[in-house]
């Protein structure tokens, strides 16, 4: 399967009414940078955001911690706390996902400071030292957090060098089970092409244990995939949907998307996301099942992360719905809740990495935007 065309290129929508409010700021927390959010609203209501707090500079490696702070009304916020630490490397990549319980699993990986992801997909780094992923149990509330433990050997093959967890929120289905996806990198046979392959995680025990479901690397047109997103397929309670950016610059398409069966087990019509012409970056994806409705968060421009959009997605397509944030904007992440849309998204005065900050949108708006107001007057 090829997809050799350009994505075509959106206009830009109207601005959306909108409320927003900073949960975290990297200044306030004597940080260089704070990126990478994780947005989970659970089933009582309560909002917790997640990101990585970057105390040596905006970039990947060095010092990284995960910091989490939590609103029972979506207003009033805790004081942000450090959830995970990386103990003077890094530590990120948050994928949290509510329990059955009300707990919140908290999927991570981390690597020691002093290494790049360049030297971990070469292959010059100590297995220790190199990517290790972690599972983290913890209190809705955050009062209570227990240790960490490293999952690694039940959720990275041998051979795999480059790999993290998401980023973005992981889900609950219907049945139970909860899935997450997480990227890798594996060595081509030829040494052409993006050595990025993805793929997901599933747990049975309420994330007690983990184990690796479908594997992709890709196809011609769409040869990267990379930091994946999850929402709910509203065809499908037990089966998800999953969009991936694409890491093959040499490739134009930026994005693709497909669907899961037999329980998230499986990658099925795996195609390019049309009418996408966001850069290549996370986004986030959530649904609102009872509608059929998906949403998907992204900048809009390819060449600038900035302008962050609203976009509604339609099978294999998606187009913008309205304008959430003129300005810096980078990694998003998407709660969808009975009254309202929330997007957590990387921003700033001058730089997407100064500030996370939280949009909310009435949900009648949302569905005005997205060509659905007979839900509106049920």
């Amino acid at each position: 399967m090829s997809f050799a065309s350009a994505p075509e290129r959106p206009t830009s929508p109207p601005p959306l009414t909108t409320t927003r409010r900073t949960v975290l700021d990297a200044a306030n927390l004597g940080a260089a940078a704070t990126r990478i959010p994780a947005l989970l609203r659970c089933r009582d209501g309560r909002i917790t955001a997640f990101a990585e707090v970057r105390y040596d500079g905006p970039g990947d490696s060095g010092q990284i911690d995960v910091v989490a702070t939590t609103s029972a009304d979506g207003h009033s916020w805790t004081t942000p706390l450090v959830v995970v630490s990386g103990e003077g490397g890094t530590r990120g990549n948050p994928v949290p996902i509510e329990a059955s319980n009300g707990d919140i699993v908290l999927l991570t990986t981390s690597n020691a400071a002093s290494v790049s992801e360049s030297e971990i997909l070469a292959g010059g780094v100590d297995p220790e030292a190199g990517r290790r992923v972690h599972v983290t149990r913890m209190s809705a509330d955050l009062s209570r957090i227990d240790p960490s433990e490293e999952i690694t050997d039940r959720t990275k093959q041998p051979g795999w060098r480059w790999y993290a967890t998401g980023p973005g929120h992981g889900l609950r289905l219907r049945c139970g089970r909860l899935v997450a996806a997480a990227n890798h990198s594996v060595v081509r046979p030829t040494g052409d092409g993006s050595p990025y392959g993805a793929h997901g995680l599933i747990s049975d025990d309420d994330g007690r244990s983990w184990r690796i479901s479908w594997i992709t690397p890709g196809f011609d047109g769409a040869s990267g995939p990379n930091e994946s997103a999850l929402a709910h397929d509203p065809a499908s309670p037990d089966e998800t949907i999953v969009t991936f950016r694409n890491e093959n610059r040499d490739e134009p398409q930026t994005r693709a998307i497909a669907r899961t069966r037999g329980g998230c087990t499986d990658l099925v019509e795996y195609r390019p996301l049309r009418g996408f012409a966001g850069p290549r970056l996370q986004v986030g994806l959530a649904t609102k099942v009872d509608s059929g409705l998906v949403l998907l968060s992204s900048p809009l421009h390819d060449e600038a992360r900035r302008d962050l959009v609203l976009h509604v997605v339609e099978g294999g397509a998606c187009r913008p719905a309205g304008l959430l944030l003129s300005g810096p904007a980078g990694y998003s992440d998407l709660a969808v809740g009975p009254d309202a849309v929330h997007v957590l998204v990387e921003t700033g005065d001058e730089r997407a990495h100064e500030r996370i900050d939280l949009i909310t949108i009435d949900l009648p708006t949302v569905l005005r935007a997205a060509g659905h107001p007979e839900e509106l007057h049920p």
